[in-house]
């Protein structure tokens, strides 16, 4: 078996090996399967970075960087990736006002082709197309790499699965594109033997648009038949390396953050969230949650402390600034009304990209009586995860039903409406009750993590 995957995401590595980052998501997952089979990485090298055309590494592993210009780095991942396709399939455009299919857009969807294409071409150099080859592409940034990379084949031996880690949209909503591009990017996707998603609601929603803008597709349980190929549509969360959260559990760096973050809680409960600063992951409406539970129980405000963990995207746009101020305005106005000087209710804690700040996202886990989890739409929640292992018996998982993994982890948790503000104070109200007890036996909850494995979420997207 040899694995070539592609992904705009990239690994660091050092002293030839590849270094997990966290216990879960696409990258971590990808060095588990690289490190047991070995294989080709192809992927984005950061800005600035002057890497060689391949890198080899011990265990059979190459990685090979795909180096942009500023300017096409703008045009595929800025204009189109981040802010037309991350923001329709997370339903996060202002419909009155975007998107706009003018001519700048039509350039940066050239940039959006011309990187694709070059991915394409890397791959094809790469691949043996033997029965034993698994092709894996991964990320909205490169779905016209399908497209590209079977043009032209009229058989192919290797396996060819795409597998998207976040949500997908319905078609009403998927129609904000123009038609010849959804047609293009259903069409590319179409080409794979497999196109996978986490959660099922994603695959339903993919195959409602095959079924209503490719008219001679047809629909046959969970495959698409389209121009004489079958893909086969499959649901399967990435899976949560467990022994990496152990490993952590014990490292001085969890115990520093512990000791840190006791001083800082003060003697009281804690609630927790961990996220990126991504607009869907509702950060503002989640202390506006807080603030409401607040409210109808001001005594809260001295017994419990809201501590939000949050790292900011690689590339922040003017609008993700524009949403942590919101963010940070949300709770400052929560301090203001409920907290006392030198001694706030809630707090965003910026501990910075890199394994020290997983150890401090491992610390306020162990600690907490809550963890909240209310994004908008998002195709899993790794944090979701990690804190169903990490919580202990009488701690609260609150949880999007709009998060992908609440499929998987809704039995073992308080569900909470995103966008109902009255709900989800409620529910955070219940969980930091005192006589509240937990969602369910935490070791439940980590018998059905710890059976996941890399393995066999490689074995769900890749037909036999």
């Amino acid at each position: 078996m040899k694995i070539l995957t592609c992904s705009n995401s990239c690994p660091q590595w050092t002293d030839g090996q590849l270094n997990p980052r966290s216990a879960g998501g696409l990258v971590p997952m990808l060095i588990a399967l690289l490190d047991e089979h070995g294989g080709d990485w192809i992927f984005t090298s950061p800005p600035g970075d002057d890497l060689p055309a391949s890198v080899t590494l011990t265990g059979g592993v190459t990685l090979h960087p795909m180096g942009l210009d500023e300017d096409l780095r703008r045009h595929h991942y800025d204009t189109i990736s981040i802010q037309l396709l991350l923001g329709l399939l997370h339903y996060m455009h202002d419909t009155s006002v975007e998107p706009v299919f003018d001519s700048r857009l039509a350039d940066a969807w050239t940039g959006y082709e011309t990187v694709n294409r070059l991915y394409a071409q890397r791959l094809t150099t790469l691949s043996a197309d033997t029965d034993d080859e698994l092709i894996l592409i991964n990320d909205p940034h490169l779905m016209l790499v399908p497209e590209f990379f079977t043009a032209g084949k009229t058989s192919r031996q290797s396996k060819l699965t795409y597998f998207l880690g976040t949500p997908w949209c319905e078609p009403d909503y998927f129609t904000l594109l123009p038609g010849h591009v959804r047609t293009r990017i259903l069409e590319s996707l179409l080409t794979c033997d497999t196109v996978g998603f986490h959660a099922r609601r994603w695959t339903d929603a993919f195959a409602a648009c095959c079924a209503r803008f490719l008219p001679d597709a047809v629909i046959e349980g969970d495959t698409v038949v389209h121009r004489g190929h079958r893909t086969r549509l499959v649901s399967s969360p990435f899976p949560l390396d467990v022994q990496v959260l152990d490993t952590m559990v014990e490292e001085p760096a969890t115990a520093s953050w512990t000791q840190r973050l006791t001083e800082m809680a003060d003697g009281r409960r804690m609630m927790v969230r961990a996220d990126r600063i991504d607009l869907w992951k509702n950060m503002p409406r989640g202390f506006a949650a807080f603030e409401a539970a607040l409210e109808r129980s001001p005594e809260l405000a001295e017994t419990t402390w809201f501590l939000a963990i949050g790292t900011s995207p690689s590339r922040a746009s003017a609008r993700h600034l524009a949403y942590q101020r919101l963010t940070e305005e949300a709770i400052q106005r929560v301090n203001d009304r409920f907290g006392k000087p030198g001694r706030p209710v809630a707090t965003l804690l910026q501990p910075g990209k890199g394994r020290d700040s997983r150890n401090c996202v491992v610390a306020a886990l162990l600690m907490s009586t809550a963890a909240i989890v209310n994004s908008t739409y998002d195709g899993l929640n790794l944090f979701a995860k990690e804190a169903a292992y990490l919580l202990d018996d009488s701690a609260s998982l609150l949880l999007s039903v709009n998060a992908g993994i609440h499929e998987q982890l809704g039995p073992f948790a308080r569900a909470i409406d995103p966008f109902d503000i009255d709900q989800s104070s409620r529910v955070i109200e219940a969980a930091l009750n005192t006589d509240a007890d937990g969602t369910s036996p935490a070791e439940k909850r980590r018998a059905l993590l710890r059976s996941e494995t890399a393995e066999e979420w490689l074995t769900s997207v890749f037909p036999g």
